[in-house]
C-alpha cells in the first residue's frame, strides 16, 4: 500500500486512500466508505475543520484534545474514539511537540440515519475504546480492501465498519451503564427542578459537567424516551397530580408549566396519559 510523506501532518510517512469505485458499481447502496487513512505520529493541530461527511476517528497512541463547534474541550488518549458530523466545526490535535497516532474511516449514505437512531455513532463526545479486540487490525483491512478500487471490497469494507461500529457501540455502552445509573438521578432531579418553567438544557449539561449530546443518550438510554419527549411526559405527570389534587383550571395549570396554548397542552396530556385532563379530572 504506498505511502506518502507530509510534513504538515507527521514526520513519518502517511496513507491516505480515496475511493476508487462508482457509486453506481457497489451492491450495498446505503453506505458508502469514503476516504480512509492511517496518521502515524501526527502532529498537526487543525481549528474551525468543517467535514462535509460523517468520520469515525480512533486513535491507537499519543494524545491531544477535541473540541465539537466550540464547546468543551475533552481529553484524547491512546484507545480514544470519537466522530466527526458533516457540517460541524472541530478543533482537535496533539499539543504543540505532542503527537498521536490517527486511523480515520470516511462514510456517508441512507443508513446514517438508522446509525444515528440506534446509537452505533454520536457526535461530541471522546470515547474510551481500550479492551475493543482487534479494531487497529480492522481499520487495517478497511484501507486494503479500499486501496484495490474493486467493487466487492468496497462492499465489505462498508460492512466491516458497520461491524466495527456495533462492537464499539455495545463496549461503550457496557462501560457507560455503571455511570449512567448515577448521572441519571442527577439528570431528572435538575429536570424536576425546573419543571415550571422551560428547562435550561445547556445549563443542565454545563452543570452536570456533561455535553448536550451526553444529555440527550443518557436519557434515550436510561428512559427509552427521546430527550422533548422525557421533559413532556415529567410535564404531564406534575399536571395529572395537579387536576386530581388541586382546583387549578386547566388553563392554569398549562400556563404554570409553561405551555402557554391550553389545546396544545391538552393534546400532549391526551397522548402521554391516555385521556384529556378534563376526564381525568372527572373519572380517575
Amino acid at each position: 500500500m504506498p505511502k506518502l510523506m507530509d510534513y504538515m501532518i507527521s514526520s513519518y510517512p502517511i496513507r491516505i486512500i480515496d475511493p476508487k469505485v462508482e457509486a453506481s458499481r457497489l451492491r450495498l447502496r446505503s453506505i458508502r466508505v469514503g476516504q480512509a487513512g492511517h496518521l502515524p505520529g501526527r502532529t498537526l493541530f487543525r481549528s474551525g475543520a468543517v467535514f462535509d461527511q460523517w468520520a469515525l476517528v480512533y486513535i491507537v497512541s499519543g494524545g491531544g484534545t477535541y473540541a465539537e463547534n466550540g464547546g468543551r474541550e475533552q481529553q484524547v488518549r491512546g484507545g480514544s474514539l470519537f466522530f466527526f458530523r458533516p457540517g460541524c466545526s472541530y478543533s482537535f490535535g496533539p499539543p504543540p511537540g505532542g503527537y498521536w497516532d490517527e486511523y480515520y474511516v470516511n462514510f456517508s449514505g441512507s443508513r446514517v440515519s438508522e446509525w444515528l437512531e440506534t446509537g452505533l455513532i454520536a457526535g461530541g463526545d471522546v470515547f474510551v475504546a481500550q479492551g475493543i479486540e482487534g479494531l487497529e487490525a480492522s481499520f487495517e483491512d478497511i484501507l486494503g480492501w479500499m486501496e484495490g478500487g474493486i467493487a466487492g471490497d468496497a462492499d465489505r469494507a462498508a460492512l466491516l465498519l458497520e461491524e466495527m461500529l456495533l462492537e464499539c457501540s455495545l463496549h461503550i455502552q457496557g462501560s457507560n451503564r455503571q455511570w449512567e445509573q448515577g448521572t441519571m438521578p442527577l439528570i431528572r432531579e435538575a429536570l424536576n427542578a425546573c419543571i415550571y418553567e422551560k428547562p435550561d438544557l445547556p445549563g443542565i449539561a454545563a452543570g452536570l459537567h456533561i455535553s448536550m449530546s451526553t444529555l440527550r443518550r443518557t436519557v434515550r438510554h436510561s428512559s427509552g424516551y427521546p430527550l422533548h419527549d422525557y421533559i413532556h411526559r415529567l410535564k404531564m405527570a406534575e399536571a395529572k397530580h395537579l387536576l386530581l389534587n388541586t382546583s387549578l383550571q386547566v388553563q392554569e395549570i398549562a400556563g404554570m408549566l409553561h405551555y402557554r396554548d391550553t389545546f396544545y397542552f391538552s393534546r400532549l396530556f391526551k397522548k402521554y396519559m391516555g385521556l384529556s385532563p378534563q376526564t381525568c379530572r372527572n373519572q380517575v
